[in-house]
């Protein structure tokens, strides 16, 4: 029976009723500041997990800057209009997922044989009209390719596809 006559102090200890109330309150504050940091940690963490299926560049010719801007472009993306976005960067043929929901933008790009694919989402597409896709997947990238600043291209056709959604 020793464990039920365990006799623990209280959490706070304090001599006046002012020490009391100030050393609760900076243990209230200490609880509150943990918890602060662990919901934006977790937070940090799930938005860098939702992104990772974003980017796959199989060239390895995307720098890390130009990935996470990438990244952060898919972010906006999902919390401004609801859409996801895939990128593929591929040496071999592009071709579509074969598990693509109602709510991707997907971009693939070969720059070794100038291929792009594009698809949007069928609400996406029907509010851009029919040859928006077709101009991006068939015209827009050719003078880049000519450069070799496809990387430009990608980012100028996502800064315009945003643009061209109201974007702000």
């Amino acid at each position: 029976m020793g464990f039920f006559r365990n006799k623990r102090g209280p959490l706070v200890r304090a001599n006046s009723s002012g020490e009391f109330f100030l050393r609760a309150m900076l243990l209230v504050a200490v609880f509150v500041v943990v918890a602060a940091a662990f919901w934006f940690q977790t937070e940090y963490s799930f938005k860098e997990i939702r992104s990772r299926g974003t980017v796959y560049d199989q060239t390895e010719t995307l720098t890390a800057a130009q990935k996470t801007a990438l990244r952060e472009f898919a972010s906006a993306l999902r919390e401004t209009h609801g859409l996801k976005l895939r990128v593929q960067v591929r040496n071999t043929p592009v071709v579509l997922p074969a598990k693509l929901d109602t709510k991707t933008v997907f971009i693939g790009i070969n720059p070794y044989t100038r291929q792009v694919l594009v698809e949007f989402p069928p609400l996406l597409r029907k509010a851009l009209g029919a040859d928006y896709m077709y101009h991006l997947q068939n015209e827009y990238f050719i003078p880049y390719f000519e450069k070799n600043q496809w990387q430009l291209g990608l980012a100028t056709a996502l800064q315009k596809l945003w643009d061209d959604m109201g974007g702000k």
